[in-house]
Formats: C-alpha cells, sequence, structure tokens
C-alpha cells in the first residue's frame, strides 16, 4: 500500500512539474500525454477567467505563469471557479513579475464572473420611496482601486495609480448581465453603509453618512441620494428590505 501511495505522490509530482523524476515504470512519452492533458485543462480555465491580463503578456510568460501556479498552488478543486479563485489568491507570489496594476485587475476580472456564476436571482427593479428600508441586492459588488481597472487594454496600461481612488459598483442585471458604474466617494460611502448595516431608512443612512461629507447638509444629501438611490433601485441594485412589493 506504502509503495502505490509512493508512486502516486510521484505521478502527481511529474503532472504538476515536468522536470520532477519519471516514476519508475512509466514511459516518457505516455507520461507527457497526462502532463499536457493537466496543465491544458488548468491554463485554459485561467485563460478564460482572466482574459484582459492574459492579453497583456506574451504567450510565453503567460505560461510560465500558469506553469509556475499550478505546480505551486495547492487545487483541491476541480471546479472552474475554484479553480480561478485559487489562481487569484496565488497571484500575489508572481507580482514582481507582473505590471503593477496586475493584482487589481484580476480581482476585478475575477469579481465578474463570480457574479456572473452566482446562483443567486437578480432582483426586479423597483420604484424608490424613500420610507422604505434598505439592502443591497446579493448581486452587487462594491470595489475600490488604485487603478482604472475597467479601462485597461493593450491599448491603454497605465503606469501610475490614479490620482483619486477608483470607486466601482459591480451588479447583474435582470437579463443576468454583469454591469458596472464608477462611483464617487460619497456615493460609494453610501453603498457601503447600507452593505454593511441593511435594514435601515434612507433618513438613518444619510445622518451616518453627513459627518463624512462636511459641506452638505443632510437636506442637501438626501437631495443628491435621492435621484441616486432611485436609479439604483429601479437597476435592482438597492433592493427594499421591507418584504413588501
Amino acid at each position: 500500500m506504502q509503495e502505490f501511495q509512493q508512486q502516486q505522490l510521484a505521478f502527481i509530482r511529474r503532472i504538476k512539474d515536468p522536470s520532477a523524476p519519471l516514476p519508475p515504470g512509466i514511459r516518457p512519452e505516455r507520461m507527457a500525454v497526462y502532463e499536457e492533458l493537466f496543465f491544458n485543462n488548468v491554463q485554459n480555465f485561467v485563460s478564460s477567467a482572466f482574459p484582459v491580463l492574459r492579453s497583456l503578456l506574451p504567450d510565453t510568460q503567460w505560461q510560465a505563469l500558469c506553469r509556475q501556479f499550478f505546480r505551486d498552488a495547492q487545487l483541491h478543486s476541480p471546479y472552474f471557479l475554484d479553480i480561478s479563485k485559487a489562481f487569484l489568491l496565488w497571484l500575489p507570489e508572481a507580482a514582481s513579475q507582473l505590471p503593477g496594476f496586475a493584482l487589481q485587475l484580476a480581482e476585478y476580472e475575477w469579481l465578474e464572473l463570480a457574479l456572473a456564476t452566482d446562483l443567486a436571482v437578480a432582483p426586479v427593479g423597483w420604484s424608490f420611496d424613500p420610507d422604505r428600508i434598505l439592502a443591497m441586492s446579493p448581486l452587487v459588488r462594491l470595489c475600490c482601486y488604485q487603478y482604472p481597472v475597467q479601462q485597461i487594454s493593450l491599448q491603454f496600461q497605465p503606469t501610475e495609480p490614479a490620482a483619486q481612488p477608483v470607486f466601482l459598483l459591480l451588479y447583474r442585471d435582470e437579463q443576468d448581465r454583469v454591469r458596472f458604474l464608477q462611483l464617487n466617494a460619497w456615493s460609494a460611502a453610501l453603498l457601503q453603509l447600507i452593505t454593511a448595516e441593511p435594514g435601515q431608512h434612507l433618513g438613518t443612512y444619510i445622518d451616518w453618512l453627513q459627518p463624512y461629507v462636511p459641506e452638505w447638509n443632510n437636506q442637501q444629501l438626501l437631495s443628491q441620494a435621492t435621484p441616486l438611490l432611485s436609479d439604483f433601485a429601479a437597476r435592482g441594485i438597492v433592493v427594499t428590505a421591507d418584504g413588501k412589493s
């Protein structure tokens, strides 16, 4: 039994790293079939999950990066989303090989994938009423980045962080399409309050928000927040948490 387990471990080591010793009794050409099959599957999963990042790196660098991930990361799940998440969690180990924006771009791309595959049902839009208690749709992600990750492409690759934080809201609409909106600082703070403490009325969130926006009084904040939340309610981003339609 112990010999069989050792054979299995040697087989796994060789699949993950072609420079490892060949397991006893296995011909190189037969082993190469397994090596190529497993690695190509993982590389295809990762490439599909991070298409923009993939497009920015030369083929040889991308393949080397995927090879390094396949060799070093501990993969315990066959599910596509789990493999891409493992890559995202591992990627900081290779940060020195990548552009400065790469880690934030990868997170943004993975959030798009996670939203697209989330099993939650997209909420139906509703007519906003400030007297209703509020919550955020489960199909919303709030993000803050140093780089404008939503703009990065072959034609635009920033070398320095943006002058101001980039606040983004990702959501999945009723047609199951993932979309994004860019927020300013106060609207991002308002949505973060609703996310952190759902089940309050708009007036309560305005009271909590006002110290962070001292240039506006509560009435001015309310006049800015009401049309914003009306739009977000229609999109299904903000939902009512009182169980009423």
